[in-house]
């Protein structure tokens, strides 16, 4: 088992997931997969660092491929905005 501080996760997780940003390959699914029942757990900065570079991501569409890319990515978004949301509603 490999131990990180939840800050030190939070960076490492925006820095894989901005490494992928674009790529058209298997791992954006495969990062996207590791980060994702860890959610809860980032800081409400880091969740908004990765909606903001949703933002950016979609303002120059770099998505990769339209039909393999595209659509893992808008998931990911909404996942994303589900979480803010879900925090702001437990407020």
């Amino acid at each position: 088992m490999i131990k990180i501080d939840e800050g030190k996760f939070g960076t490492l997780a925006i820095c894989a997931v901005r490494y992928c940003q674009g790529r058209q390959t298997y791992i954006p699914d495969t990062i996207r997969d590791i980060v994702r029942p860890h959610l809860k757990e980032l800081s409400d900065k880091d969740l908004a660092v990765m909606i903001n570079d949703c933002d950016y991501q979609r303002g120059t569409n770099s998505y990769g491929d339209e039909t393999i890319d595209k659509p893992g990515w808008l998931r990911w978004e909404q996942e994303l905005k589900a979480e803010k949301e879900r925090r702001n509603s437990n407020d």
